[in-house]
C-alpha cells in the first residue's frame, strides 16, 4: 500500500511539472535578422525602406553603373549636376579637376571651397538607405559629388550608406575617407564597390554580387 501511495505522489508531481513548463517556439526570422557578417559587423539593412541612389557622372560610366543598380533595386535616382556643365575636366592633363580637389583639400570645412551644383529635388532625410555613385578624381572623391555631400551629409545621420566608385585604375581608399568625412554619422556598409576600366564591362554582375553582400 505504501509503495502504491509513493508511486501516485511521484506521478502527480511529474504531471504538475509538465503543466507548468512553457515551451517557446523558435522564430527563424528572429534568428537570421541582425546576424553577424563575415567582417564581424552586424548587417544594417532595413527590413523595408526607401532607397536613394545619388550619382555624379562625367564620362557616363557612373550613369551605366546606376542603370545596373536600378535593374536590381527599387530606388529613387538623383543626378548631381554642376552649375557649369561645360567644363572640360579632361583638358590640360585634368587640370580643372585637380584644381577643384586641391581647393577642397586646402579648406574642407569651408563652403566656398566646393564647386557649385544645381539644386537637388530629393531630400536625403526622406530615405532609409542612400547609395552614392561617384567617379574618382586624383585619388579622391569627385569634387562635384563632394559638394553634394557637404550640403546633404549631415541629413544622412543614422542612414545606411553604400559607396560605389568608378575609376580608371587607382584604389578607392581616398574616396572612402572623403565619404566618411562628409557623412560622419552615416552607417556605412562594410564593403564599398569599386568598378574600374578593367572590369567595367562586368558591372552588372559586380553590382548584383555587391548588393547580395550588403543585403539589399
Amino acid at each position: 500500500m505504501k509503495k502504491i501511495l509513493t508511486f501516485c505522489i511521484i506521478l502527480l508531481a511529474g504531471l504538475f511539472a509538465l503543466s507548468c513548463e512553457k515551451v517557446t517556439p523558435v522564430n527563424q526570422e528572429e534568428k537570421t535578422n541582425g546576424e553577424q557578417t563575415e567582417s564581424g559587423n552586424e548587417q544594417n539593412t532595413p527590413a523595408s525602406g526607401k532607397i536613394l541612389i545619388a550619382y555624379y557622372s562625367y564620362t557616363g560610366h557612373c550613369k551605366e553603373i546606376v542603370t545596373a543598380l536600378t535593374d536590381n533595386l527599387t530606388a529613387d535616382v538623383l543626378e548631381i549636376k554642376a552649375v557649369d556643365e561645360n567644363v572640360d575636366y579632361n583638358a590640360d592633363n585634368y587640370k580643372a579637376g585637380s584644381n577643384l580637389i586641391n581647393a577642397i583639400n586646402a579648406n574642407p570645412d569651408k563652403a566656398s571651397s566646393y564647386p557649385e551644383i544645381k539644386a537637388v529635388d530629393r531630400k536625403a532625410e526622406d530615405f532609409d538607405t542612400i547609395i552614392i555613385v561617384t567617379p574618382l578624381w586624383h585619388s579622391r572623391m569627385a569634387a562635384i559629388t563632394q559638394t553634394y555631400l557637404f550640403q546633404e551629409g549631415a541629413k544622412m545621420k543614422g542612414k545606411n550608406v553604400g559607396l560605389v566608385v568608378s575609376s580608371h585604375s587607382s584604389g578607392i581608399s581616398g574616396v572612402e575617407s572623403d565619404a566618411k568625412r562628409l557623412i560622419p554619422e552615416g552607417k556605412f556598409y562594410a564593403s564599398s564597390l569599386w568598378i574600374n576600366n578593367a572590369n567595367h564591362d562586368k558591372r552588372a554582375d559586380l553590382v548584383k554580387d555587391w548588393l547580395n553582400t550588403i543585403g539589399l
